[in-house]
């Protein structure tokens, strides 16, 4: 996975440094801010105005497309695991997609499609997963613009149909009543090209590459008909933050409080190496000392 992203990857965030040592396993993300779940809880309704949360749509589908173009799948888009990147470090108005716990290649070594799998169990969220989850399916690219579609529609108006539904049987029949007589219930407050996006989306085929410039030019489309801006502010982002040359905490500057975080990280991860070979050089000793006495 970590060979796969590359730095040209501007929507993926990476995972920089790592370690594997007795006793310590670890990775050394890259700091992002809030993820998208807290953005929205915080919002009045909980959910975004159309500006805010068309443009998520935008950055969170080309981190999409970009972790397909390194041949691997998410298999588990949901809100949480994007994140709005700092202002310190000029990524404020990006969102990041991130945890790959369940990700998966989708091609075999020669650079061809591997063929489902068939019935191979659960993948995923209950309330994004995609219908082929539901059916215990083996996901492909089709299922990752699934579950984001329905964080889509989420941002967008608040809630989703199925939000209080726990029973997986259940989620999976109120998503298919959402293709047919709960279609308008579920795009209620959306714009009429999310209609378009859905039925791409439930047309893939296993193997299909999506028309991600398709997605695009719906998404400009709703854009130039409501004159929002990529630029614009998102509706966290407070005036004094859109005005202002740097961010404060508590009138100490955040980028200060970053550097020094990242330089105690570097000093416990020396001290937790250290403390790990001074216990291998004492059983080290031990085993020695009880060698010569045998």
């Amino acid at each position: 996975m970590k060979t796969a992203i590359t730095k040209q990857q501007q929507t993926i965030d990476q995972l920089p440094k790592g370690c594997v040592k007795p006793m310590f396993v670890f990775v050394v993300m890259t700091l992002l801010g809030k993820d998208v779940y807290k953005l929205r809880n915080e919002q009045y309704e909980r959910r975004f105005s159309l500006s805010t949360a068309l443009r998520i749509g935008i950055h969170s589908c080309k981190a999409i497309q970009e972790l397909h173009q390194c041949k691997f799948l998410s298999r588990d888009i949901k809100p949480s695991n994007y994140a709005v990147g700092l202002r310190e470090n000029n990524q404020h108005k990006t969102i990041f997609l991130f945890d790959f716990g369940l990700a998966r290649r989708f091609v075999d070594r020669s650079g061809k499609h591997v063929k489902s799998r068939g019935e191979v169990g659960w993948r995923g969220t209950n309330r994004y997963g995609s219908l082929n989850a539901h059916l215990r399916l083996d996901l492909s690219r089709r299922d990752d613009l699934e579950s984001w579609f329905y964080m889509l529609v989420e941002i967008s108006r608040g809630a989703l149909p199925w939000r209080f539904v726990k029973e997986r049987e259940a989620a999976e029949k109120a998503k298919k009543h959402a293709r047919g007589a709960g279609r308008c219930e579920l795009l209620q407050k959306c714009p009429k090209q999310y209609d378009e996006i859905l039925k791409m989306i439930d047309a893939l085929a296993f193997e299909e590459d999506p028309d991600y410039d398709r997605i695009y030019s719906l998404f400009d489309e709703v854009r130039e008909s409501n004159h929002i801006k990529m630029e614009d502010r998102y509706d966290w982002e407070e005036e004094s933050e859109v005005t202002s040359s740097g961010s404060t905490v508590g009138g100490v500057q955040l980028e200060a409080l970053l550097q020094r975080a990242h330089l105690n990280l570097e000093q416990n991860i020396a001290d937790a190496s250290a403390k790990v070979d001074t216990k291998q050089q004492q059983h080290a000793y031990v085993r020695t000392k009880e060698t010569l006495h045998a």
